[in-house]
């Protein structure tokens, strides 16, 4: 939002810069302010709710003094779109795509530890706090650079995680693989509907996931409490 309001002119390399450096500083301010007796993770998610409304109320001001002209573009991008996307909007994601895969495919044995609870992984020996520091940081670096690529398609963060458990189970080497490939299909169904329910008006993907998502998800939260 910085880039897009004071230098509109600003190009892929600047908005990928700008997103990764100001993700990672929101990232190491949710853990300072979080980190109390190690990273756990219901005090991470209340203190990053906090901070996402702070952000939420400076992304409302910078949007309020955006040149006028400016603003459709803005909205658009803040309900996540894949219009106009190009070669080069792409190949940031790629490239970390690349090199943070097999990082956390090799740690999924750390993952399914760490999902049994706070003791266990302690004593095999892992360093639980540096373990989670650093699949979070690659998970801020990962959603900043999406973020810059499409907007904000929060809600596949949501639902792609809990449709892959679903379908293959809580072993991380087989969950995250395939919560890369049905979030990527939830984005293309959503974007493909999106374009065609109301042509040649469009609803962006990021709305139709959210539509689309938000009973899912009911649902799924319903279902694991019976």
């Amino acid at each position: 939002m910085i880039v897009v309001t004071t230098h509109p002119a600003g190009g892929v390399g600047s908005l990928t810069t700008m997103a990764v450096l100001t993700g990672l500083a929101t990232f190491a301010l949710i853990c300072a302010l979080a980190w109390r007796g190690g990273l756990r993770p219901d005090r991470f998610v209340l203190v990053g709710i906090g901070c996402g409304y702070s952000l939420t109320a400076v992304t409302t001001f910078l949007l309020l003094r955006a040149d006028p002209w400016q603003t459709p573009r803005i909205f658009t991008w803040l309900s996540g779109t894949t219009y106009g996307r190009t070669l080069p909007d792409v190949l940031p994601v790629a490239v970390v795509l690349l090199v943070a895969t097999p990082l956390v495919l090799g740690l999924s044995r750390h993952l399914d530890l760490l999902a049994v609870d706070e003791d266990t992984p302690r004593i095999l020996g892992m360093r639980v706090g540096r373990t989670r520091l650093a699949l979070l940081a690659l998970a801020a670096v990962l959603a900043a650079v999406s973020v810059v690529a499409v907007g904000v398609v929060g809600f596949v963060g949501l639902v792609a995680p809990h449709l892959a458990r679903s379908l293959v189970g809580a072993r991380h080497a087989r969950s995250v693989p395939v919560a890369m490939l049905s979030g990527g299909l939830l984005v293309c169904v959503a974007d493909t509907l999106g374009r065609t329910l109301i042509a040649p008006a469009q609803v962006p993907a990021g709305l139709m996931i959210a539509l689309v998502g938000g009973p899912y998800l009911i649902w799924i939260l319903r279902r694991s409490r019976a």
